[in-house]
């Protein structure tokens, strides 16, 4: 008797269902029809959800401006800048998985720059100076023109011996040297101030940096030192001044620092 009632409800039983997609289920034990499912189909998009990368920090600021809703939130510290656009609010719980970052990145030059801090040969100093040349500002507080650095750097890779090296009346290096055109004499710069961005992220933003130079002599043999006292603290109030900026270019976002 079951059976009989089954086989009366199969028979008023759709032969086969639009499931939606394409896709229809046949009645049975036909196989699903498949012929009108679209070859790149996506499901519907539930909530927005953005993973977005930055380096510029006007694209950044454009970016948060353009996705930001009264739910963002911006957290920062010396290494990212990062903005939430679902964080959790009071009155809503959210998952804070929709984020735009924008890592803090050295330029080379600053780069550069810190890894000689350190004892340089002749030629490491010479071949600094030569990289570093564009951003040299200052020699003793006049202006570069004043005085050619490099020059006097390319002249002392040509020293042969080295009489002396020793401080003048006006705090600068006196050499009295042997070069292949014979005795001479010449002068260097206590002070040398370089000046470049330190983050790639806005290169507007200039750094000065001031350097006391320090030379030693063994055997004949020259090297360079030049120490930049507060570069660690620069480089932090760099930081804030980039971070501040970018705070200040988004209204209506609080900030946070993590």
């Amino acid at each position: 008797m079951k059976e009989i009632i089954n086989k009366i409800v199969d028979t008023f039983r759709p032969i086969s269902q639009d499931l939606g997609n394409g896709v229809k289920a046949v009645h049975q034990d036909y196989k699903y029809e498949t012929t009108d499912v679209k070859q790149h189909f996506k499901p519907g998009i539930a909530r927005h959800v953005l993973n977005q990368s930055i380096v510029d920090k006007n694209d950044f600021i454009a970016f948060v401006s353009e996705y930001k809703t009264n739910a963002t939130k911006l957290f920062y510290n010396n290494n990212i800048v990062k903005a939430v656009f679902n964080y959790s609010t009071v009155e809503n719980a959210d998952y804070g998985d929709s984020v735009c970052k924008m890592d803090l990145i050295l330029t080379e030059d600053f780069v550069e720059f810190k890894n000689n801090q350190e004892q340089l040969t002749q030629k490491q100093f010479v071949r600094f100076l030569k990289k570093m040349e564009p951003y040299i500002v200052a020699l003793d507080n006049k202006k570069a023109d004043d005085m050619d650095i490099v020059e006097m750097a390319e002249h002392l890779q040509a020293i042969k011996t080295i009489d002396s090296v020793q401080r003048n009346a006006q705090q600068k290096f006196h050499l009295d040297v042997n070069i292949s055109t014979g005795k001479s004499s010449m002068t260097l710069p206590k002070i040398i101030a370089f000046e470049f961005p330190i983050f790639k992220n806005d290169r507007a933003i200039m750094t000065r940096f001031e350097t006391e130079l320090f030379l030693s002599a063994d055997d004949g043999a020259l090297t360079a030192e030049l120490i930049c006292y507060n570069i660690n603290q620069l480089q932090e109030e760099t930081t804030r001044e980039l971070t501040t900026s970018i705070l200040q270019g988004l209204d209506g976002v609080s900030a946070f620092q993590a």
